[in-house]
């Protein structure tokens, strides 16, 4: 009897692996192949074909190497540098990369606020939702680089406003496409008054609630792509 029990207590102990909690964590956050950002990357990645990408505020989301070789990738919470690291996880980006070039990650454990990499060195930056990564992070970006910027945090409309930026295109999550038409972009960045957005209301944008603002956009989408132009 005693057997049995030391046995039962025994397999209640039994722990998984660091390799299989990490992979089996990412799966169930972002979906593995039905992350819904993979038709934006795709996109993204047939448009601009960069090479050298800087992705701030990444937590676990690794679904951009699936569609670009190099990606550099930055989060303050120290804990997840195993995640990048871990067997399993590496092999499923090996077995679902859609090119044939060896993959390159790199993972950096700071605070994006912080000087981490070397200044106008990326082709593609990505901010899908970690704040308002343009602010300090725009210049890591090369002249004619490229970014990927989600409003869902408002960093769309900040980035608007920057002088460094030009307004490429809209991502059309209806038809999975970007589109770089005038009449796409049209309305976008206006109020429901008919007015470009103002600094004022993008600092309102971060600070309140969408329901709780002064303001309405006339049109907004989840992500936009601008490119650096000085």
């Amino acid at each position: 009897m005693e057997r049995k029990k030391l046995k039962k207590v025994k397999r209640l102990n039994v722990k998984k692996t660091p390799s299989q909690t990490q992979i089996k964590h990412f799966l169930k956050i972002y979906k593995g192949l039905n992350d819904w950002h993979i038709p934006i990357f795709r996109a993204v990645q047939e448009f601009t074909k960069a090479k050298h990408v800087l992705y701030p505020g990444s937590h676990k989301h690794i679904t951009p190497s699936l569609f670009f070789s190099d990606v550099t990738y930055i989060d303050f919470d120290s804990k997840i540098k195993q995640f990048f690291n871990d067997e399993k996880v590496l092999c499923w980006l090996d077995n679902n990369k859609f090119y044939k070039e060896k993959f390159k990650i790199k993972f950096i454990d700071q605070d994006f606020n912080q000087v981490f990499e070397e200044l106008n060195s990326f082709d593609l930056m990505i901010s899908a939702c970690a704040g308002i990564v343009s602010k300090e992070c725009s210049k890591y970006l090369k002249i004619g680089g490229y970014f990927l910027v989600s409003d869902a945090h408002s960093d769309a409309r900040a980035t608007f406003l920057m002088p460094d930026f030009s307004f490429e295109a809209v991502y059309d999550s209806s038809r999975s496409i970007l589109d770089f038409s005038d009449k796409a972009k049209i309305g976008h960045f206006i109020t429901t008054q008919g007015d470009v957005i103002s600094p004022i209301q993008v600092e309102e944008s971060i600070r309140i609630p969408k329901s709780k603002r002064k303001f309405k956009m006339l049109k907004e989408e989840m992500f936009y792509l601008f490119k650096k132009i000085k």
